[in-house]
């Protein structure tokens, strides 16, 4: 029998996810990314992708210490865009029980806080400019996502539910991380998707929690903190 993790991966193919995901080459000054010349996707299911996502997440920190902010960067844009892959869509297809993409959304905050958060802590620059390819993943994330607005849109509200938790729980954490960065990023999302968190009063708490720790001390942050609280950000 093949041993699985906890996150009910096989081991040797999360490790082959792993290395299709973050093992490539940095692209040169005209060259594209790895997964625009892509001949052969890898080969899994959507659970696969769904717990595959739930391991990397939980452990991102670890798991991608020894990749480059580029590596990373490339492939977490392969997991976010559905311009890249049809992963994002794994979480909500019909054949992927919510309890495992819940399980995915519970092990997400873990990616902001122990991998993205730390590679661009010293980072402090005007809010949306002059963003590399890892901090254009961090700041758009949920921009681009499909995951999320999906589920709002093709469940009934009530169905629904745990989505508008989780996220708001992901979201609500990343406003926590010491990192600037991740901060705006929540932010960003929360400006995205206010509508959709609406009856998500942590959301609200958590913006009022970050505006007093700011206090007077970053005013670019704390206008943006009240743009995403009205739904206006871009």
């Amino acid at each position: 029998m093949t041993k699985k993790d906890e996150a009910g991966i096989d081991p040797a193919r999360y490790a082959a996810a792993l290395r299709f995901l973050f093992d490539r080459p940095e692209p040169g000054p005209q060259q594209e990314e790895w997964y625009w010349g892509l001949d052969e996707e890898f080969d899994a299911t959507q659970l696969e992708w769904t717990r595959i996502q739930a391991r990397l997440f939980a452990h991102a920190g670890e798991h991608l210490r020894g990749y480059t902010d580029r590596q990373v960067a490339m492939g977490l844009n392969y997991l976010m865009s559905n311009g890249i892959s049809d992963v994002p869509y794994a979480a909500i297809a019909r054949g992927v029980p919510m309890e495992e993409a819940m399980r995915m959304m519970q092990a997400m905050p873990a990616l902001w806080r122990d991998c993205i958060g730390p590679r661009l802590a010293q980072r402090h620059i005007p809010i949306g400019s002059g963003l590399d390819q890892l901090g254009h993943v961090c700041h758009m994330w949920f921009d681009v996502w499909p995951t999320f607005r999906c589920a709002c849109r093709d469940l009934s509200h009530a169905a629904a539910a745990p989505w508008r938790a989780a996220m708001a729980g992901v979201l609500v954490s990343m406003l926590d991380v010491p990192c600037r960065e991740v901060q705006v990023a929540g932010l960003h999302g929360i400006g995205h998707h206010v509508r959709d968190l609406d009856d998500q009063p942590q959301v609200g708490q958590a913006i009022d929690a970050l505006l007093r720790r700011l206090g007077s001390s970053d005013a670019e942050l704390a206008t943006y903190a009240e743009a995403a609280r009205r739904g206006a950000v871009q």
